[in-house]
């Protein structure tokens, strides 16, 4: 994958935040780009399933005020 077929992202981290991806890098030799690139692939498919359910329940709570009209 060249750099023209990925999007950028900016981040601002929390001092916390920060000092726990520095402490994984010095551990795992990774960089903390890698780190939170790969922290949100493997998150991907929880957070696809937790907006899938809030459009659900958007759409439940649309169609109940639209009945009681």
């Amino acid at each position: 994958m060249t750099t023209t077929d990925r999007n950028r992202l900016t981040l601002e981290l929390s001092p916390a935040v920060a000092s726990l991806l520095d402490h994984i890098s010095g551990i795992t030799g990774s960089t903390k780009t890698q780190i939170v690139q790969t922290a949100i692939t493997d998150a991907l498919p929880d957070l696809l399933a937790r907006a899938d359910l809030l459009k659900k329940r958007h759409n439940e709570l649309t169609s109940q005020k639209t009945q009681k009209r």
